[in-house]
Order: C-alpha cells, then sequence, then structure tokens
C-alpha cells in the first residue's frame, strides 16, 4: 500500500466533510474521524516491513525546474512510525470526543440554523486540514514538502481558535500566528542556508553545523515552547476549543523535536551543554507555572511545557539512548495529555464553563469517571507504573546520564531528574483542590455522553498497551 494514501485521505475527506456537515449537523465528526483512522491502520501495517530493517518509502515525481528534481517523496521508518502512530491515533479519538464537544461550544457562541451547520463544515475542515499538517510533516522526505506541511499547521489551528475559541480569541490567535510563523520563518531562512551550502534539499543531508542548523534549532524550539519562546503557548492552548488543544498541546508542539532530530542535531552537537541547561530551566519553569496556576487548561498548558523540557534533555544527551527516549515520551505524552485535557473539557461542559480549579470541589463524588481519567493523566505523566511515562522518562534520563561529559552537565541532569517531583505536586495539588474536599455550592455537574468518554478510555488503554509492550517502540528504532 501507497504512503500516498496517508496524505491523499484527508484531503477527500474534506470537501466531503465540508458538504454533509451542512446536511448531519454535528455528527459530521463521525465521518471526519474515518480520516485520521485509516492513517493509523496503515502506520500499524507498516510495522513488520520496519521490524526487519527497511524503510518504506513512496515517490511521486512532482516537478523539475532549474535543475532541480523534486519529487514528492513519503517514507517512514522507526521515528516517523511512532511519531504517525500516535498523530493519528490521538487525531482519531479527539474527533469522536469533539462530536458532542462541538454541538455544546457552538451552542455556546449563539449560532442556530444555517450559520450552525456551516460551523460544523468549517470546524471539521480545518480539522482535517490540521491532521493533513502534522501527518505529513513526520513523513516528509524534502525540506519543500516539510515546511508545506509545517506552514499548514499554523493556518488551520489559527482559523480554528480564531472562530471557535474563548475569551479574547481573535487577538490570542493573532499571538499564536505570529510566533509559530516566526518559527517557520527561521526554519525556511534554516533551509534556504542549507540549500546554498550544500546544493541539497533532502532531510537527511543535514550532517554538518552551520548558521542554518542554529535557526533550525531556535526555529523548531519556538514549535516546542522552550522556555522564553513560550509564551504562546499558554494563551493559544488555553482559549482555543479543548479538541484542539488536546491536539496542539500534546501533539504538534513535539513535532518541534521531530524537526531538531531530523535537522537540528548538527547545532545541538555545537551548544550541547547550553541545550541541556536549557532543557532544564524548561522542566524547571513549566512544572512551578503549572503548580501556581488556577486555570485548569493553562495548567496543563505549562505542563507541556515541562515535558518539552524533558524531551530537549533527551536530545541535548546526543546519545541512542536519549534520542529513544523522546520519541518514546513524544507517544506517552500525547496519549496522556490528550487524556487530560479531553477530561478538562469534559469537566468544562459539565459544570457549565467553569474553568478555575478554586471554583471546583468535591466532583470525585459527582462524577467518579473524570476523576479517573484525570488521576491516571498526572500519575502516568510523573512517571508511574503501569503506564509509558515510567518506560520513557527512565530512557530519557539513562540516556541523559550516560551522555553526561563533566561535572556540570551531569549536575544539569541531576537536577532535571529530581524535578520529576513537579509533575507529582502539580498533579496532585490540581486533584486535591478539584476532585476532592467539600462540594461547592451551586455546583450542578451534568451527564457526560459515552461518545466523550470512549475516546479517554481508548487512549489510556493504548497508553497502559505502550507501558506493558515497550519493544512496540523500542524495536522499530533499533531496526
Amino acid at each position: 500500500m501507497s504512503l500516498l494514501y496517508i496524505v491523499l485521505i484527508p484531503i477527500l475527506f474534506v470537501p466531503i466533510v465540508y458538504f454533509l456537515g451542512t446536511r448531519i449537523s454535528h455528527r459530521v465528526g463521525y465521518v471526519a474521524a474515518v480520516a485520521p483512522f485509516l492513517g493509523l491502520l496503515q502506520a500499524i501495517w507498516c510495522f513488520p516491513t520496519l521490524l526487519s530493517g527497511k524503510r518504506i518509502v513512496s515517490d511521486l515525481g512532482w516537478v523539475s525546474y532549474l535543475g532541480l528534481d523534486l519529487n514528492f517523496n513519503l517514507s517512514i521508518d522507526g521515528i516517523s512510525l511512532i511519531y504517525s502512530i500516535a498523530i493519528a491515533s490521538v487525531s482519531a479519538a479527539v474527533c469522536v470526543y469533539s462530536v458532542d464537544y462541538m454541538d455544546h461550544r457552538v451552542h455556546e457562541m449563539g449560532l442556530e440554523g444555517e450559520d450552525r451547520k456551516k460551523a460544523f463544515s468549517r470546524f471539521y475542515s480545518a480539522y482535517l486540514l490540521f491532521y493533513l499538517g502534522m501527518i505529513g510533516t513526520v513523513i516528509s522526505t524534502n525540506i519543500v514538502q516539510f515546511y508545506l506541511f509545517y506552514e499548514l499547521i499554523l493556518i488551520s489551528t489559527w482559523l480554528l481558535i480564531h472562530i471557535f475559541g474563548y475569551g479574547e480569541k481573535e487577538k490570542i490567535a493573532l499571538t499564536y500566528f505570529i510566533w509559530t510563523h516566526l518559527s517557520g520563518l527561521l526554519v525556511l531562512i534554516g533551509f534556504a542556508f542549507h540549500y546554498m551550502a550544500t546544493g541539497s534539499i533532502a532531510m537527511v543531508s543535514f550532517n554538518q553545523y552551520s548558521i542554518g542548523s542554529l535557526l533550525l534549532l531556535i526555529g523548531f524550539s519556538i514549535k516546542m515552547a522552550a522556555f522564553g519562546l513560550h509564551t504562546w503557548l499558554p494563551l493559544a492552548h488555553g482559549e482555543a476549543p479543548t479538541p484542539i488543544s488536546a491536539l496542539l498541546s500534546p501533539v504538534t508542539i513535539g513535532i518541534g523535536a521531530y524537526g531538531i532530530i531530523r535537522m537540528a542535531l548538527p547545532a545541538v552537537v555545537e551548544f550541547s551543554n547550553w541545550v541541556l541547561l536549557w532543557a532544564l530551566v524548561t522542566i524547571v519553569f513549566g512544572g512551578l507555572m503549572a503548580l501556581s496556576e488556577d486555570d485548569i487548561k493553562r495548567l496543563l498548558a505549562y505542563s507541556s511545557i515541562s515535558h518539552m523540557g524533558y524531551m530537549m534533555l533527551g536530545i541535548a544527551s546526543l546519545t541512542y539512548i536519549g534520542i529513544s527516549g523522546v520519541v518514546y515520551h513524544y507517544l506517552t505524552h500525547a496519549f496522556l495529555k490528550a487524556v487530560l485535557f479531553m477530561g478538562a473539557g469534559a469537566i468544562m461542559m459539565q459544570l457549565g464553563g467553569i474553568r478555575k480549579i478554586s471554583l471546583m470541589g468535591g466532583l470525585a463524588s459527582k462524577t467518579p469517571i473524570v476523576a479517573l481519567f484525570l488521576a491516571s493523566g498526572f500519575l502516568g505523566l510523573a512517571g508511574f507504573p503501569p503506564f509509558p511515562g515510567f518506560n520513557s522518562k527512565l530512557i530519557i534520563l539513562a540516556g541523559a546520564f550516560s551522555g553526561a561529559n563533566g561535572f556540570a552537565s551531569l549536575c544539569i541532569v541531576a537536577g532535571a531528574a529530581f524535578s520529576s517531583i513537579l509533575t507529582i505536586a502539580y498533579g496532585a495539588e490540581a486533584l486535591r483542590r478539584s476532585m476532592f474536599g467539600e462540594i461547592k455550592e451551586g455546583l450542578e455537574v451534568k451527564r457526560l455522553s459515552n461518545t466523550m468518554v470512549l475516546p479517554m478510555v481508548f487512549m489510556l488503554l493504548l497508553a497502559i498497551l505502550f507501558f506493558f509492550m515497550p519493544w512496540l517502540v523500542i524495536l522499530p528504532l533499533e531496526a
């Protein structure tokens, strides 16, 4: 089966979903979920071939101009396989979850009649373009394709926040656009420097340090929301509609780590100790901000910043073990943070839009299933079995300790290991204040639909599967 179907299917589904949305309203979300689900099946289909040590490549002639032969190449190896599984599975689950959520959100926006139906057409068409951008980015083989898909992520998510977000959505969408376009601009300039120096557009040709690789490191670090380049993330992910937050925070920002692994490692080699320190500061800053945050969605956004710090730590180790841990942690973070964001969205729906943890309390007795999901998500990210956060953090830290090349770097890695306690702290505090204690007066908890519960169950079961079967990640990377 050609890899071209992975990108062709969502492209074909966009007009279908747009047309059906005006006829079947919010239920068109079930149709949209088919595209990423088929992408997941194809990624799984690639697994046996990759275990044999082969890469899967699909090639389509594109254009030959000014001596540049540009083919539309798609390829899956061990790294892109794990990324593809995470992107497709989370996108499918969140799409199903979004059906009832977006029905509620569009009602909140006061849209009725034809405007209401058009809203669902726009949301799910843009959602599929968002998925297309993410999946296309991680299976591209040249910088032209990579950049086109990378910018497609920006355009589609900007539209989704601008139209369907909360609060000052237009202003926040613009802030998000500026920051992430700056990321894309730095990446584009880095690509131009690389092409002028090497004459190659292949992603595998990034093996020498240059100013271009440094620009790529900074550009992809913006996407990861590393400390100092993070200010856009709590705003955008906090005010985006929850299904989009459930993709942006755990899945999209980790693509920055993918870009660094593929194309910016020479810059990491050049500044490895500084990147290690940057990773530690990102871990600690994100954890402390999450600990002090009262808005449940912003808390989860700061948590994502902290976990991007762990991925930076694994990259900066410059070891096979450390970078394997990064890929593993991308999968872990995608599954568990999706559960947490979907749980947060469920609480918001049940409580009529309440987001502040200080206004909650005693919810475990009213909605025990959501309490279970939130507790599982926080415990998993903290590294407790039987969740894969235990595996991925252990591998990252093992790689970081083995790659430490001096007392200073060893102290930084030890600090990062000790900082894991912050995940326990902000998770436990959020659960204590929202789920336990006295029930706040006047809180009415609405019933949660099965279509919102089942995707969270699916994500949690997948996470547990990858804890007990770590070879599903390790063997493709070794091969």
